[in-house]
């Protein structure tokens, strides 16, 4: 079982005088010490903090379950997360962290004007198997989709959003999210515990038309995946490149991050590694940023776009932080940019959950109707 709390940061930068606001990065996934009698699941647990420039509030917990790829035996592995202290220059942006073991609680890192607005050169790596026309032919018929735990409540969020087509858990098996979504599985990381039936599982995703698969989550980040561009793309080589023409494969999914090594500067630097070795017919991102920062997410899209060497874009995980009397309006103002964007194959929004895309029991919170709605 995996426990994910979600940290809000509000990022500022003062820029020739004016305030500009970049992307940050908040959530946290930890490993848990319980497994379930059936299957092995993923518990999250949502902690959301709102935060002012150096000055944090708490706000909120739910608790959900997610399924993970299966296990034989559970972890008996504590895990802790104490409090550090925010950066006093004018922009930060924290880690994420899934935590197999006792370690350092997420950091607050710099965030500089430079690492959003200028992004590294853009490495061309070529695919490393013919895919012409994979990444189009082989993509949802619809960009919507959802990120889920409990396939009760995607189940049941499906019922209501015929403009979502596909869904993924962080995990290799769907288990039992329903017929009406295209399950795409995911190898979360490179160790035993996902490898070991990381073949079986996708290769009965594929057989059940799986349009796409998704390689490591967050690798950008010390606390998720947390590998070196390197270590990626020799497993990536090594668990993904076999299913190449079988299925579309996406490239580690990055933070929005500005911080040297991540996001961007990560993916740029994987794409390098990889030097046209690694299958590769898209790029995954993720997002999370104030409401009123929504352009930032288009700037970061386009960046990953362009470090992807023009291929196909997916934001598998994006939400706003902070106030979330403005979550409406954002939905209202960036949805219908990202439906008629032309490299983005598929978003899903962060996610589908009680107090979330869900309110209490298995309908739609109001936001949630908003997301399957418009």
């Amino acid at each position: 079982m995996y426990v994910k709390h979600i940290v809000a940061l509000t990022a500022f930068a003062a820029l020739a005088g004016q305030a500009l606001a970049f992307n940050s990065h908040r959530y946290l996934r930890r490993r848990d010490v319980e497994k379930r009698d059936i299957v092995t699941d993923w518990v999250t647990v949502w902690e959301t903090i709102s935060i002012t420039i150096d000055q944090e509030s708490e706000a909120a917990a739910t608790e959900f379950v997610a399924d993970a790829p299966p296990a034989t035996t559970p972890s008996t592995t504590p895990s802790t997360t104490p409090s550090t202290t925010p950066s006093t220059t004018p922009s930060t942006t924290p880690l994420t962290t899934l935590v197999t073991a006792i370690q350092p609680a997420p950091k607050l890192l710099q965030l500089s004007a430079a690492g959003i607005i200028n992004v590294p050169p853009v490495i061309q790596v070529p695919a490393a198997a013919d895919y012409t026309n994979a990444h189009v032919n082989g993509s949802p018929a619809q960009k919507r989709g959802i990120a889920y735990n409990d396939p009760g409540l995607g189940n049941a969020f499906g019922a209501t959003c015929t403009k979502c087509g596909w869904g993924y858990n962080w995990g290799s098996v769907a288990q039992g999210l329903g017929s009406n979504f295209n399950y795409i599985p995911m190898l979360w990381g490179a160790s035993p515990q996902h490898t070991n039936t990381w073949d079986q599982d996708v290769s009965r995703a594929i057989q059940n038309g799986a349009k796409a698969i998704f390689s490591f989550n967050e690798p950008d980040n010390a606390g998720q995946a947390n590998m070196s561009p390197q270590d990626a793309a020799n497993a990536h080589i090594q668990y993904m490149n076999k299913y190449a023409g079988k299925a579309p494969i996406g490239a580690p999914a990055v933070t929005n991050s500005a911080n040297p090594g991540e996001g961007i500067q990560w993916l740029n630097n994987f794409m390098s590694a990889c030097n046209g070795r690694c299958a590769v017919d898209f790029c995954n991102v993720h997002w999370y940023a104030e409401a009123q920062y929504a352009d930032s997410l288009f700037t970061h899209l386009d960046a990953a776009h362009r470090a992807c060497g023009g291929k196909p874009i997916w934001l598998t995980e994006f939400a706003p932080v902070g106030d979330q009397s403005q979550v409406p309006s954002f939905l209202r103002s960036v949805i219908p940019r990202l439906d008629s964007l032309d490299y983005l194959q598929g978003y899903s929004y962060f996610m589908v959950a009680s107090g979330m895309l869900m309110g209490n029991g298995n309908s739609p919170s109001d936001i949630g109707r908003l997301y399957a709605t418009l």
